[in-house]
């Protein structure tokens, strides 16, 4: 994106269009939409083409009014999904995050990489914490393996042609294996030194991984592997919110 004074200006001004339709009626012509932003015909026109180009409004041929296009709508779709999947998962969040005093992290995907939407953090002085809204590869770290290990063979090439690798590409497909298996991933020490993290897929009705949660600390305190009773912490988290989500478990999610 252009981050010039024009290129913010212009963004503003397409931002200005589209606040006319939650502001005033859902159908607007273009002298209607020239009045309520205040620009020139020649503008509105310009920009509204390049809007409509993207999907982010239409125009119907029969009364030259625009509205809303597809792409808001796509857009809402998501971000309501985020929206509920925060609000069903927090009190599951809260209580992991007390039963392992480490910090517990929502994630979902985004592209190519995932992001953190939702984060209740340790309580102690030492803690691991990353930024909400902040893109992360899906190569390394347990969260991202999870997402990693369920998408398909040309996604998974492509990741670890273009993200950080910290093992061999046939020793990750072996571990994306054993992921799909046990649902379950764990890492020491792979994004961020001094770190590790645990990690589990949330299922949708569809069966579809669409989110991972995962209990993250200093690699000093918090050992995966020396600790039993965190995978079924963990696992049982993530049954809980998928269940929340409609998901049906079976016996090999909940073992």
């Amino acid at each position: 994106m252009n981050d010039s004074p024009k290129g913010i200006r212009t963004l503003q001004r397409s931002i200005d269009i589209l606040n006319c339709f939650i502001e005033k009626n859902s159908e607007l012509t273009l002298t209607e939409i020239s009045l309520y932003t205040g620009l020139a015909k020649s503008t509105t026109t310009r920009l509204l083409s390049t809007l409509e180009m993207n999907n982010f409004v239409e125009k119907d041929e029969v009364n030259a009014k625009y509205r809303l296009g597809k792409q808001i709508y796509f857009l809402g779709f998501v971000a309501g999904q985020t929206f509920e999947l925060n609000s069903l998962a927090k009190s599951t969040m809260e209580r992991l995050r007390e039963q392992t005093k480490e910090t517990v992290n929502l994630y979902i995907l985004d592209g190519k990489h995932r992001v953190c939407v939702q984060q209740f953090e340790s309580l102690q002085s030492v803690k691991h914490m990353i930024s909400v809204g902040q893109k992360l590869p899906l190569t390394v770290g347990a969260s991202g393996k999870v997402f990693l290990a369920y998408q398909s063979k040309e996604f998974i090439e492509d990741a670890m042609d273009t993200q950080p690798l910290k093992k061999s590409k046939v020793d990750l497909k072996n571990e994306l294996d054993l992921i799909i298996k046990e649902k379950y991933a764990v890492s020491i020490e792979e994004r961020e030194s001094g770190t590790s993290a645990a990690a589990a897929p949330i299922f949708n009705f569809q069966n579809e991984v669409v989110a991972v949660l995962s209990v993250s600390g200093p690699a000093s305190r918090l050992k995966p592997r020396e600790w039993p009773e965190l995978r079924k912490m963990v696992m049982e988290a993530s049954v809980e919110i998928s269940k929340n989500l409609g998901y049906i478990s079976n016996r090999a999610h909940e073992n």
